[in-house]
């Protein structure tokens, strides 16, 4: 109790003011406090008693400042923050303790002192010299006065709390977002532009990244000098000063390895900065590279502990920077990509323009005689010569249209396709081009029907564009529809020319739809297997030149309807149209849709002439068909043509022929589901097949033979050989089924051997075996009755017969 009447009261001791547990208390207990300026414990204030028993129970770090001097007590909380200044700090004047940031925080102390209101600093960045090294940290704290009996402050409240993870955690995931915006594309070097966008980012954290710098492998970036081809040469730095140079500028390729970077006798040094005392060297690694492709160079800041937060920040910038490396280089890899795609594509757009040229001298040479000779054989030559000299003619047209398809898509790949607008009566020109499908849509036994406005007028267009749109539209559709018709309508609508092309063609389906305008996109279901899928194609891109666009509205079974929309530009008042109004390159037979033949009706009949043979010949281009029909009757040879598998199937159900020579690209299912389904058959197995294709290469042959053809020519060909090979099937089918079916061949073995389809080969070997002579003989054997009908085949069989059973009797 107080008993001098000072205020001071001499019960209070050291012991009974710092009473409880922890080491902080101790410690209070066994200050000599007579030392200090507070003076001995009993003689402290009331005041002062007080506010130490409210600071030492607090778990928020608190720390009391009073007198004049300052004089330091704190708990236990805030004993942790003191690091190397404990337990010194106890007793000890604020400005001694705190010498290094007395500059910042004395002057809040001195306004409170002086009957200043209380103070609240947040996140303010203090240098404390706890740990050995002056270290950067951030807090956020309050003074608050403690007044006397006569209202004076005689000391302070220190409430503090240290938040420099969280403003360290913050500012780390500011550099981590930043770099995350990093480009990867553009520039003329985007791994270079990269890498030095990564350093200025890290550059402007130059408090956790004081020095960063990034050095790659030559052969990544490029290099002069006598850099071995995979030492890292320096591609950016920050962190120096302006004038400053980053060494090393390489790194040898013998110091990395895939895991780390051995700086051995490598002296990271940032010229004019003295700060940066340690370094961090970290491997770039990129995926499908064996060895880090580079190095990123990081500063350790000498104000902060390398502790585990730090190692996590360095780690994940390393792998943010690894990753933009991996991306800059992907990005390169695909831009060259790129680069070498568009130049191949232009040195295909060259070739296809080079080739179209090259061909239209031959073509003119072609069919600049064929006209004459055609013109001349008018009246005099036999019809079958004029068919054949009108085939030709025919054919060259159709390459001449090809040649064209490709000039012009070759136009539209390099962006020359521009139109060349005049003055066009859109009318009449539509009608000029549809009328030159009259006679083959009547041969095809289809309805043609138009439908043209009138009051379209004079419109602004280049012709020769439309002509082709129109021509390619209403040609696929005569060539894809077997009944029904096909309809052109032409109105206007909304400042368009509309064209619509429908048919009751096969139809298009749903999952064609979509590719049917690509190029070199053919439609197979339900189409003829023909033509090189430019058509279409070019449609489009004409459409496209024009202003306009084409759509597609079909069902398999349907038909379809296509449907050019281009904008109308009225001619200028008083344009006239071209004097000559008509298609530009007419011709009097178009594309695809040549002379076309209903089917042979099947009569049932199995009468064939005595020793005649009949041939089955499946081919759907009529031209091609008509000729090998001539071909073949010529040979004295029955022959029954059709242009697809069912037409075919009828034929063979109906009158089984000797021998099936067909094509294998057809309509609808192709020569190959033939072949397939006559094996399947009993009564066809045996039958001899030959196809007959454009695809050349020996996997065609040899995927041709595996299904089980006999034969496997390829076109052109040259008439005699296919002629030679028709009779050689012919003649061994003959001789097979001869032997096989004789009554008086009673041997197995004999039965076994020719119980087979024989093919070229094996019949030499049959004859080699027969007659007991060498290979060369049998072929000239084979041979010479092949050439001379005076051998008989069934003299020949009847010695075969007759050795073979000699032999099995010796047996």
């Amino acid at each position: 109790m107080d008993v001098t009447g000072s205020g001071f009261d001499n019960s209070w001791s050291a012991d009974r003011l710092f009473a409880g547990p922890g080491e902080t208390r101790e410690r209070l207990r066994r200050t000599d406090w007579a030392a200090t300026p507070l003076g001995p414990v009993e003689t402290w204030s009331v005041e002062l008693r007080a506010a130490v028993r409210t600071v030492l129970p607090s778990e928020v770090p608190m720390l009391l400042w009073w007198g004049p001097e300052l004089v330091q007590i704190f708990n236990d909380a805030y004993t942790r923050v003191l690091g190397a200044k404990y337990p010194a700090a106890i007793g000890e004047p604020g400005a001694q303790c705190w010498a290094e940031i007395w500059d910042e925080v004395g002057p809040l102390a001195e306004q409170v002192m002086s009957g200043g209101a209380a103070t609240y600093t947040e996140n303010q960045p203090l240098y404390l010299l706890r740990h050995g090294y002056l270290e950067e940290t951030y807090w956020t704290f309050s003074y608050s006065p403690v007044q006397d009996e006569d209202g004076n402050v005689a000391g302070i409240f220190v409430a503090t709390t240290d938040v420099t993870a969280t403003v360290l955690g913050e500012r780390r995931l500011e550099t981590l977002r930043q770099l995350g915006t990093v480009s990867t594309a553009g520039g003329d070097d985007p791994l270079v532009d990269a890498c030095r966008a990564v350093v200025r980012v890290l550059g402007d954290n130059g408090q956790d990244v004081p020095l960063a710098a990034i050095h790659l492998r030559r052969e990544v970036v490029g290099g002069t000098g006598d850099d071995e081809p995979e030492d890292l040469v320096l591609v950016g730095a920050a962190g120096v000063d302006d004038d400053g140079e980053f060494r090393p500028a390489r790194i040898p390729a013998t110091d990395v390895t895939r895991h780390r970077v051995r700086a051995s006798g490598v002296a990271f040094e940032p010229a004019g900065s003295k700060a940066v005392t340690e370094v961090r060297l970290c491997p770039l690694i990129v995926t499908g590279h064996a060895e880090p492709v580079g190095v990123l160079v990081l500063g350790i800041s000498p104000y902060r502990a390398f502790d585990d937060a730090y190692r996590g920040f360095v780690e994940l910038v390393t792998a943010k920077v690894s990753t933009l490396v991996t991306d800059a280089l992907a990005y390169e890899f695909e831009r060259d990509r790129a680069a070498a795609l568009a130049e191949l594509d232009a040195a295909k757009t060259r070739f296809f323009q080079n080739v179209s040229h090259e061909f239209r001298t031959p073509l003119t040479l072609l069919l600049g005689p064929l006209e004459t000779v055609r013109e001349q054989s008018e009246d005099e030559s036999p019809a079958d010569r004029r068919e054949a000299i009108a085939a030709a003619y025919r054919a060259a047209v159709r390459l001449q249209q090809l040649v064209d398809g490709l000039l012009d898509l070759s136009k539209a790949e390099a962006g020359q396709l521009l139109p060349h607008t005049e003055p066009t009566d859109i009318g009449q020109l539509t009608a000029d081009c549809v009328s030159m499908f009259d006679s083959a849509a009547a041969q095809a036994g289809l309805a043609l029907r138009t439908d043209l406005d009138e009051a379209s007028g004079l419109v602004e267009l280049d012709r020769e564009m439309w002509v082709k749109i129109v021509l390619n539209l209403v040609s696929n559709a005569v060539k894809y529809t077997r009944s029904g018709s096909v309809s052109v309508a032409l109105r206007q609508d909304a400042g368009q020319l509309v064209l619509s092309v429908t048919d009751t063609g096969v139809g298009i389906p749903a999952e064609e739809r979509e590719r049917v305008f690509d190029r070199f996109h053919r439609v197979e279901a339900g189409g003829s297997g023909s033509g090189v899928g430019i058509g279409l194609s070019l449609v489009s891109d004409l459409a496209a030149a024009l202003g306009g666009s084409v759509d597609l509205d079909s069902a398999p079974g349907r038909g379809s309807t296509f449907t050019v929309r281009v904008p109308r530009i009225p001619a200028p008042d008083g344009a006239t149209p071209r004097a000559d109004d008509r298609p530009i390159g007419a011709v009097t037979s178009f594309g695809d849709v040549e002379q076309r033949e209903p089917s042979v009706e099947v009569d049932g009949s199995n009468e064939r002439g005595a020793d005649g043979h009949r041939i089955l010949l499946v081919e759907d281009h009529p031209d091609l068909r008509a000729y090998l029909t001539r071909l073949l009757q010529e040979q004295g040879w029955d022959v029954d043509a059709v242009a697809d598998v069912e037409s075919a199937l009828k034929h063979v159900a109906a009158r089984t022929p000797n021998l099936v020579l067909s094509d294998v690209m057809l309509p609808g299912r192709d020569g190959i589901d033939f072949l397939r389904e006559l094996r399947s058959e009993q009564s066809t197995a045996r039958l001899p097949v030959i196809l007959l294709t454009a695809r050349a290469g020996t996997e065609s042959t040899v995927d041709g033979l595996n299904q089980g053809a006999d034969d496997y020519i390829v076109k052109p060909f040259q008439p005699s050989e296919l002629v030679a090979r028709v009779r050689v099937h012919l003649e061994m089918s003959w001789l097979r089924e001869t032997l096989i079916t004789d009554s008086e061949l009673e041997s197995t073995h004999l039965r076994t051997a020719l119980d087979t389809r024989t093919t070229l080969s094996q019949a030499v070997g049959l004859t080699m075996a027969a007659f007991q002579c060498d290979a060369d003989t049998a072929f000239d054997r084979l041979a010479s009755y092949s050439q001379n009908r005076n051998v008989k085949l069934r003299d020949i069989a009847a010695e075969v017969v007759a050795n073979f059973t000699a032999g099995t009797d010796r047996e």
